[in-house]
């Protein structure tokens, strides 16, 4: 593993002023580590501290004879959306934020039609983040609210200059922005204008990552999680898929993704180096190939060689640049690292859900249990057999994709058991057998047809 940083301030920045073929340096983290760095010189020890942390417990979950049940516990973040116009095309319509919240559960539930990117070397590691995104329903008073707020501004833009700096006035009601709603509470977007009169570069969006790793001093290297600056920012012309407004390759939403990924503390995937140290520096992840510099192509070159299981640049990758038109993919690591920040750093922000029993031993093999027909048609019965001692009871479940029981029942041991399904619709169930000490024993899909 080579030199890490896990969490940092970052903004996508894109220059409209260079015309060359190599790929523009479009984001500021350089700049703002370095002067975090020298306000805070542990800055880099902590989060390194942190980092290992996580790689340790994702090792261990990895080697447990006790594990996670897949399908079972899922994150749900509630949003607020702060639109702030100045100019009515600015004053985006509930359409294209509903746009981009889908755009941003498809790629962290992975059921994106872009999967369909993924190179086959890449998909066996693609991953299901298990974090989902749901507009609030009610204010920090308890008020009922549609998750998006929209407020006149008499900032034509939150740009600093045309080279691409900012402010952070969006973020205050003072300063020609909105208040953030507690941010220990909610994810906080901001949509606004970043873009300066006759621009040489613009900001698309920039995030604030996590600061509070174990060990920590106290004051704070960035932003904590509890700032009123917490959040997500994005130019309001890249919001959502299929947006009217939006530039050349940034038209599918993409850029909100990649910035929650930072939110939720990714790295890029090239470890923020370049063409010149770019193969001595990495993201800490192991599942993302070292790469030299950031891809603004779908090309896939392979710009560092491993000394072993060497692989190309992993283009599809959220959290590399090639977005609107390559991305398609967190990895395994990745999804664990955003739900280890969710556990440790921001642990009063989501909703844990759980469909149903979400620890159990590894299920015993499946010669023992038989189900047939399956599939069967509608209204059909199906048998049900399970391999015991004579006389032991098995208490069955049959659960639908919600994770709601829908039939329970007790079947004895070594006896061939109907189950009619007369009030089942079509659809894939999970039949579920715990023995007589509750553990799961057993566990199938059921499809009916």
């Amino acid at each position: 593993m080579k030199s890490i940083v896990l969490f940092f301030s970052l903004l996508i920045f894109v220059s409209h002023s260079n015309a060359q073929n190599n790929v523009q340096e479009i984001c500021g983290y350089k700049t703002e580590l370095e002067r975090v760095v020298k306000r805070q010189p542990n800055y880099l020890i902590y989060q390194n501290a942190l980092f290992e942390q996580a790689m340790q417990e994702f090792n261990s979950l990895s080697t447990a004879k006790r594990r996670i049940e897949a399908d079972t516990l899922y994150f749900e973040i509630p949003v607020v959306f702060h639109v702030l116009y100045n100019k009515t095309a600015e004053n985006l319509n509930d359409t294209c934020i509903y746009s981009q919240l889908r755009e941003l559960n498809n790629a962290f539930r992975k059921r994106n039609k872009d999967t369909s990117r993924i190179r086959a070397i890449f998909k066996p590691i693609a991953a299901d983040v298990k974090i989902q995104f749901v507009l609030a329903t009610t204010d920090p008073q308890g008020n009922a609210t549609s998750g998006i707020t929209r407020t006149y501004t008499n900032k034509t833009t939150f740009a600093a200059n045309q080279f691409g700096t900012y402010t952070t006035n969006m973020k205050y009601s003072a300063n020609g922005g909105k208040d953030a709603w507690d941010p220990t509470s909610y994810l906080n977007f901001w949509i606004c204008n970043m873009e300066f009169p006759n621009y040489i570069g613009i900001v698309y969006g920039f995030a604030t990552p996590p600061t509070n790793a174990p060990n920590w001093n106290g004051t704070g290297a960035t932003k904590d999680t509890n700032s009123m600056e917490s959040g997500v920012v994005l130019h309001y012309k890249i919001v959502g898929r299929s947006n009217p407004l939006a530039p050349v390759k940034y038209n599918e939403g993409k850029s909100a993704i990649h910035e929650v990924g930072h939110y939720l503390g990714l790295r890029h995937v090239w470890g923020d180096g370049n063409n010149t140290t770019g193969c001595t520096v990495d993201d800490g992840i192991f599942d993302t190939p070292n790469c030299k510099a950031q891809n603004a192509t779908c090309m896939g070159q392979n710009s560092c060689t491993d000394a072993s299981n060497d692989k190309p640049d992993q283009t599809e990758n959220y959290m590399d640049y090639a977005l609107d038109g390559c991305a398609g993919m967190y990895t395994q690591q990745q999804a664990f690292m955003m739900r280890f920040v969710l556990n440790k750093l921001r642990t009063g922000l989501p909703y844990r859900i759980i469909k149903y029993d979400t620890i159990a031993e590894p299920a015993a093999p499946v010669s023992g249990f038989k189900i047939y027909p399956n599939p069967l048609q509608e209204g059909n019965n199906f048998n049900v057999q399970i391999s015991g001692q004579n006389n032991e009871y098995f208490a069955t479940s049959i659960i639908d994709a919600t994770g709601k029981e829908v039939y329970q029942r007790s079947l004895m041991a070594n006896k061939v058991h109907s189950i009619e399904t007369s009030g089942l619709a079509q659809a894939i169930y999970f039949i579920v057998v715990r023995n007589s000490e509750g553990k799961i024993v057993y566990r199938e899909k059921l499809l009916i047809l």
